[in-house]
C-alpha cells in the first residue's frame, strides 16, 4: 500500500490501490483542502515533491491543464499513488468548536420538497452530539467505503435533529434507496462536520449568497443561523432553479424577505416552463443575474456559492475577473461521486 507523507507537515497515511488521494487522506482523519471531490473546481489541487500518481483511465480532470500536470501538481480527488508520493499541501484544522466524528443515525422523517428533491431529517443517538458550523456537511458512509456527500440544511441552532436535501441522481444508487425504500427508522453512519464553507461572521462586509439547485441547502443552515442569533447585516439570496417546481421553499424565504430588514430574496429560472408564465422574476443563469446586480461594487461583499461545478468555476473566473477579492469568496461546488455519474449514465441508456 502506498504511503503518502505531506509537506510541511510531515502527516503520513496509507491508500489502497487506486484510492484517491484525498479519499485515503479522509479516512485517516485528515482534512485536505477540496470542494467538489469530482475533478472540476481545482480546490484540492497540490504539488507531488516525490513519486507518481495517475487518473482513472489515464485521462486529466477537467479541473488541472496539461501544463500544470507537466509541473507535477495534481487533482488529490482524483490522483491515486502508484508509490510511496510525498505531497506539498496543507491540512485544514476543523473550527475550534467542532470535532470531526463518525457516528450512526437514523432516519426520523422524510419530506418531499420537489419531484426528484427530499428532505431527510436524521436523529444522532440520544448521548452523541455533532457540533458544526453552518454551511459545512456529512459524509454518508456506505459499503464498502463509499461515501455520499451531502451538505447539512438545517442550522446549528435548530437542534439535534439534521437535515439534508438529497437530489434523485440514479434509481439504483445511494439516493435511489432514500427515495423508493428508506423509511423512517433506516440506520445509517455519518461521518463530520467537513468543509470549510462556512459563513464568515465575524466580517463585517454583508453578503450575497449564490445556490444552484439544492446548493441551496448549505445557504439555508447560515441564513436560518442568522436569523436565529439575530445578525442584521445585509443578506442577498439568489437562487438559481430550472422551473418553479424547483424553488421548493420559495413561500418561506419571500416571507423572510418580508419580516426580515436587510434580507432580499432573489430567485432565478434558467428553463421556466410553460407553467410558470408570466413569469416576472429573473431568468437565465444565476450567477449573470448576479453580476447584472453588482458588476461594479462586488469588492465590498463577502460571497458565499454553492451548486453544480459549472456554476461555480463561472463565479470564480468572471467574478474576480469584475473585482471580488479572491479571499472574499467562499464556494463548495456540487457533484456526483464518479460510480454515481456511471448509473446515471446507466439509466439514461435504459431509458431509451
Amino acid at each position: 500500500m502506498p504511503r503518502i507523507t505531506l509537506v510541511p507537515t510531515g502527516q503520513s497515511f496509507t491508500s489502497a490501490a487506486c484510492e484517491p488521494v484525498l479519499t485515503a487522506a479522509l479516512r485517516a482523519g485528515l482534512n485536505l483542502p477540496h470542494s467538489c471531490k469530482g475533478g472540476h473546481c481545482a480546490s484540492c489541487r497540490a504539488r507531488i515533491l516525490t513519486g507518481d500518481v495517475e487518473y482513472p483511465e489515464g485521462r486529466l480532470p477537467a479541473g488541472i491543464t496539461a501544463a500544470e500536470a507537466e509541473g507535477r501538481y495534481a487533482l488529490l480527488c482524483q490522483a491515486y499513488a502508484l508509490e510511496d508520493v510525498t505531497v506539498e499541501t496543507r491540512e485544514i484544522r476543523p473550527a475550534p468548536e467542532v470535532e470531526v466524528r463518525n457516528l450512526p443515525c437514523r432516519i426520523e422523517r422524510m419530506e418531499r420538497l420537489a419531484d426528484d428533491v427530499m428532505a431527510v431529517f436524521l436523529k444522532l443517538p440520544a448521548v452523541e452530539d455533532l457540533r458544526f458550523r453552518a454551511g459545512q456537511y456529512v459524509d454518508f458512509i456506505l459499503p464498502g467505503g463509499r461515501r455520499r456527500s451531502f451538505s447539512i440544511a438545517s442550522a446549528p441552532a435548530d437542534g439535534r435533529v439534521l437535515a439534508v436535501h438529497v437530489r434523485r441522481a440514479s434509481e439504483h444508487g445511494f439516493t435511489g434507496q432514500l427515495f423508493d425504500t428508506m423509511r423512517a427508522g433506516s440506520l445509517l453512519r455519518i461521518e463530520g462536520p467537513l468543509g470549510q464553507f462556512w459563513f464568515r461572521a465575524e466580517s463585517p462586509r454583508p453578503a450575497l449568497m449564490i445556490g444552484g439547485g439544492t446548493g441551496y441547502a448549505p445557504l439555508r443552515s447560515m441564513l436560518r443561523q442568522l436569523l436565529t442569533v439575530g445578525d442584521r447585516r445585509p443578506i442577498e439570496l439568489y437562487w438559481g432553479a430550472r422551473t418553479s417546481y424547483d424553488l421548493y421553499e420559495h413561500t418561506w424565504l419571500s416571507n423572510v424577505a418580508v419580516v426580515r430588514p436587510g434580507f432580499e430574496y432573489r430567485p432565478v429560472l434558467s428553463e421556466p416552463a410553460r407553467e410558470d408564465f408570466p413569469w416576472t422574476g429573473r431568468a437565465g443563469f444565476v450567477h449573470a443575474a448576479v453580476l447584472r446586480d453588482h458588476a461594479g461594487d462586488l469588492e465590498g461583499f463577502d460571497v458565499y456559492a454553492s451548486g453544480p461545478p459549472a456554476m461555480i468555476e463561472a463565479i470564480r473566473h468572471e467574478f474576480v475577473a469584475q473585482g471580488l477579492p479572491r479571499e472574499q469568496l467562499f464556494f463548495d461546488s456540487f457533484d456526483y461521486a464518479p460510480d454515481t455519474l456511471a448509473a446515471m449514465r446507466h439509466d439514461r441508456r435504459n431509458a431509451y
